[in-house]
């Protein structure tokens, strides 16, 4: 399943960056910075890709601005793109951050990665009751079993009674 949902997600890198490069060479502009996802959670991976570096071409690509560091886009397998990846880093504080690519070839390509707020952690509270405590209490536990087990006697006792033909 994890093939599957990477082929996908390649394909639609690839023909988003062609269909950028496509517009962008009609407007006479080099190509822009695909980013996927375009909106990401600190610690999540952003994949760039790019057309801006031409065929066989590489790339240095720059996200200090959302605690990734510099990262390194190599040719994919699909022609005159290039592809790298960097995490989110965990303090980095939600708005639009400009990722920035300088390819070998002395092209320039930019795009900007919308951090969100972070991703949830810890029990989820859904005000229904039922969700795991962050410690158990034996006195409830203990209580719990006593009950159970006086239910699983008594519930013995009628049982016998009933099958003997005695009526309480």
């Amino acid at each position: 399943m994890r093939r599957r949902t990477a082929s996908l997600l390649t394909g639609t890198l690839v023909a988003a960056a062609l269909t950028g490069a496509a517009t962008a060479a009609a407007a006479g502009e080099f190509a822009p910075l695909e980013l996927y996802p375009g909106s990401a959670a600190p610690g999540t991976t952003v994949t760039v890709s790019t057309t801006a570096c031409g065929p066989q071409g590489t790339a240095d690509g720059d996200a200090t601005t959302v605690g990734g560091g510099r990262f390194r886009l190599v040719p994919s397998t699909h022609e005159e793109v290039v592809v790298g990846r960097f995490r989110v880093g965990a303090e980095t504080p939600a708005g639009a951050h400009d990722i920035g690519v300088t390819c070998a070839n002395g092209k320039f390509a930019s795009g900007d990665l919308t951090v969100t707020g972070r991703a949830p952690q810890g029990h989820v509270q859904t005000g229904v009751g039922g969700g795991v405590e962050d410690s158990a209490d034996p006195v409830r536990i203990a209580v719990g079993v006593a009950v159970l087990a006086a239910a699983a006697a008594g519930g013995t006792w009628v049982l016998r009674r009933r099958a003997s033909g005695t009526r309480a």
